[in-house]
């Protein structure tokens, strides 16, 4: 695929390698996992399949592909696994492709993937045919403290309670989303903002009392709210999301006010738009990277552009590029 102009279409003869996590999502993914490799088979891809045994293994995994030349690495597992590999394939030309068996898959519901739900079974199966019919597009990889992501990076409560729940064990995890929520709802109602200091390129530093900040890469957060209507994940450019504030209750009425359309009635949602972002905390706060924890403030953020290759469906939001 090297001098390729994109985007382009996956064709017939791509050499890839599937790395899969056993101990993602609610389901037994290796179950699911044959009809979908008969679909990359049909669609002539030569296939390697791997399974992860530790935390680290898909990085370590996908960037053995990336020494080995193959043309594609497809991530089995949730928006974790993606980071990983995202991290290892960044200004490759190995492309990343989705098979979303995690719990939130955030990436896959924004590019329009099947994702996994009750008594679906052909979910993996359907999603390898959106892929094998897909494009491959260039896009912009974010990178906090040396750490790239994919979908966001961000400080304050949601990183706050992403360091207390990870990483799950597999019995938590098979409670999917509700015991997620559940448990990150306990940890967000006793948590507090604290003044933070968000400098944006070269304009003035903002002074904030915030509950969190959320440096963003694509439109969709936890899978069913857009906080950045506007990102792209091409245009060069991360969406900065500031949630004012000192509690849970603050955060809860920014989210009620972006779900239902109203966001630019709420005053202390502020939204603005950068190449470099830099957040300082007065209370040292959690960072996360991808929803996975990272450390505590400072932060320095930036965009890197079209630094990731990867294979969307032809059905994916056009209003998620800026080409």
């Amino acid at each position: 695929m090297a001098n390729r102009r994109l985007p382009i279409r996956p064709g017939p003869g791509l050499r890839a390698v599937l790395i899969y996590n056993p101990r993602s999502g609610t389901h037994d993914v290796q179950y699911y996992l044959a009809p979908a490799l008969q679909i990359f088979h049909e669609h002539g891809w030569q296939l390697e399949v791997q399974a992860t045994q530790c935390a680290g293994d898909v990085q370590r995994l996908a960037a053995a592909a990336v020494h080995q030349r193959y043309d594609v690495v497809l991530a089995a597992g949730g928006d974790g696994s993606l980071n990983e590999a995202a991290n290892a394939l960044a200004h490759s030309e190995v492309a990343l492709a989705a098979l979303p068996s995690g719990t939130a898959n955030v990436w896959a519901r924004q590019i329009g993937l099947p994702t996994p739900a009750p008594l679906y079974p052909a979910q993996l199966a359907d999603a390898a045919r959106a892929i094998c019919g897909g494009l491959i597009r260039a896009i912009d990889l974010g990178r906090t403290n040396e750490r790239y992501f994919l979908l966001w990076s961000g400080a304050g409560l949601d990183a706050y309670v992403t360091s207390k729940i990870e990483p799950r064990p597999p019995w938590v995890k098979r409670w999917g989303v509700a015991g997620y929520g559940l448990r990150a709802l306990w940890y967000a109602l006793h948590y507090r903002g604290t003044p933070m200091t968000i400098e944006i390129d070269d304009q003035p530093p903002r002074h904030d009392r915030a509950v969190m900040v959320l440096i963003s890469n694509i439109q969709l957060y936890a899978g069913i709210v857009r906080p950045s209507p506007a990102a792209r994940v091409d245009d060069g450019l991360l969406d900065v999301c500031i949630f004012q504030g000192n509690s849970f209750a603050y955060t809860a009425w920014h989210f009620m006010s972006i779900a239902l359309g109203r966001s630019a009635r709420d005053s202390q949602l502020i939204n603005l738009r950068g190449q470099r972002i830099r957040v300082r905390a007065k209370r040292p706060a959690a960072v996360h990277v991808d929803a996975e924890p990272w450390g505590i403030t400072p932060i320095d953020v930036q965009v890197v552009p079209r630094a990731l290759r990867v294979i969307v469906p032809q059905t994916a939001p056009a209003a998620l590029f800026s080409d």
